[in-house]
């Protein structure tokens, strides 16, 4: 199977933003009602505002929306007392190293959603892996243009999600954070470019 990647932008100038919308409404993911609801009813809005740019992964044969992701940039830190030598190091070429607390502070590309549309027939959905490498090949264009050496993400403590983030896609734990808001624990995740 081939996938297209598109910018939420770049569709919106393209089909309209009623078009897109009509379209965005049908993408269904019950195993995590907050990636449904993101692309639904926030996504356009984020983009518009710059506060994140969701990407559109389609089938070429049949144009259906298969995935998305959204990417956006944020500042974190890092306790050095939680990664191995060799990430350490890594992590020393793209961040600000404090010794007094041992944590590293760098600026990082966010993985803020990541979804499969559940509304695509089973024998063509895309699968994890496929969606990460797209999610991986528009990194590594941005890098190109504008540099950055690291992305993280947060994860619902999860079986399932730490098998994929942790031994399928090759991210590694860094900490975790509590949502008092989702009243939900989250693992976090980081991986070199």
């Amino acid at each position: 199977m081939s996938f297209s990647v598109e910018n939420i932008l770049d569709m919106i100038s393209s089909y309209g933003e009623e078009g897109l919308q009509s379209d965005l409404a049908a993408f269904d993911c019950p195993q995590n009602i907050e990636i449904e609801t993101f692309i639904r009813n926030k996504a356009i809005d984020f983009a518009k505002r710059k506060l994140s740019i969701t990407y559109i992964v389609s089938d070429i044969s049949d144009g259906e929306i298969v995935g998305y992701f959204t990417l956006t940039h944020k500042a974190i830190d890092i306790s050095g007392s939680d990664l191995s030598n060799t990430s350490r190091k890594k992590l020393g070429n793209h961040s600000r190293y404090e010794a007094d607390s041992d944590i590293y502070s760098t600026s990082a590309f966010l993985l803020a959603q990541f979804g499969k549309n559940y509304a695509v027939d089973k024998g063509t959905r895309i699968s994890g892996t496929e969606l990460m490498q797209c999610v991986m090949d528009i990194l590594a264009d941005i890098q190109h243009r504008i540099g950055g050496g690291v992305v993280y993400l947060d994860a619902e403590d999860k079986p399932e999600l730490r098998t994929f983030y942790g031994e399928k896609a090759n991210y590694k734990l860094f900490g975790e954070r509590y949502s008092e808001t989702d009243n939900m624990k989250y693992l976090q995740y980081m991986r070199f470019l």
